[in-house]
């Protein structure tokens, strides 16, 4: 076997993440082609030891990629839940940031099943203190990816539901389905997701693929509500019939709402080679030039609005 397909067997985790792992094992290199068993399965490496960094750099094994994950989302839920109860905003954004781009990574595989439970934590952590979400959406974070965006468009909407005083069953759904709007990016090359100017012709068709890949993911091996995946599938459509991937005009609620928040997210936050982020105000009156065109709800767009008050 040659050295860069054993590398690729091995995949290394991150020290903040290893007392989460005690179903898998965990192995160290012991020469560059070679790699031992270091933390046996069921068994926990010390907190000590892992304060003190008393243990070599660490790997799972590929073939345990998707049982890591699912322990990686049970101990993420579990920091979720304490960071809300101690009032940690940043320390929920950071590890929900974490635990879906550890989702995401293998979306197809039944992974997206864990994210209802970091929802719904969300949701009734929140329900009475929702102004927290505000702020929430804008905590800076490193780097502009698609999942900040995803939490960001996902703490945005669910505000948007306790301003409209839906149940607290409702907002779950809604919320969950924000957080997965933009899932089927994950199978469009990074080539084109990160392009420094923009795209050509071609590459934006491509790009256009992702609400039709995103509805596949989420109705696939996930056993999630088809009414979950409509937000992925309709977020780009627009009531005039201008949008995609389907150019329809009879748009399911959450896509109508997801289009709107998509859109704001995205403009208020992400600076781009050809253009700079938008501030709110700024933000809210160039959408609402799309509102007067017929693109988006009037009624929906409104009520965004002052769910931002």
């Amino acid at each position: 076997m040659m050295d860069h397909e054993i590398q690729q067997q091995f995949i290394a985790i991150r020290n903040s993440q290893i007392n989460y792992y005690r179903k898998v094992p965990l192995y160290y290199k012991v020469a560059e082609d070679r790699y031992a068993l270091y933390k046996p399965p069921q068994k926990l490496i010390t907190d000590l030891r892992i304060n003190e960094n008393r243990h070599p750099k660490l790997y799972i094994s590929q073939d345990d990629r998707i049982e890591a994950i699912k322990e990686l989302q049970k101990g993420f839920n579990q920091h979720i839940a304490q960071s809300i109860e101690v009032g940690d905003v940043v320390g929920v954004k950071s590890t929900l940031c974490d635990l879906v781009e550890e989702t995401l990574a293998e979306p197809r595989s039944g992974t997206l099943k864990a994210l209802p439970e970091t929802v719904d934590t969300l949701v009734s952590g929140y329900s009475k203190h929702p102004e927290i979400l505000k702020t929430f959406a804008y905590i800076s974070m490193k780097d502009y990816t698609t999942v900040i965006h995803s939490v960001n468009v996902m703490a945005l909407t669910i505000g948007f539901c306790f301003f409209s005083g839906y149940s607290l069953k409702e907002t779950k759904r809604i919320g969950l389905s924000a957080l997965l709007h933009d899932v089927g990016k994950t199978e469009i090359p990074q080539k084109i997701l990160k392009a420094p100017r923009k795209l050509t012709d071609q590459e934006f068709k491509i790009m256009q693929q992702h609400p039709k890949i995103g509805d596949e993911i989420i109705k696939s091996k996930n056993a999630i509500a088809d009414n979950v995946s409509q937000g992925a599938l309709q977020h780009h459509e627009k009531l005039d019939g201008s949008g995609y991937p389907n150019g329809i005009r009879n748009i399911s609620f959450e896509g109508q709402l997801l289009g709107i928040i998509d859109c704001y997210e995205a403009l208020t936050n992400e600076d781009r080679p050809y253009r700079r982020a938008k501030n709110p105000l700024d933000t809210l009156k160039f959408l609402k030039h799309d509102v007067e065109a017929g693109k988006f709800s009037r009624k929906l767009f409104e009520k965004f609005c002052y769910s931002l008050i």
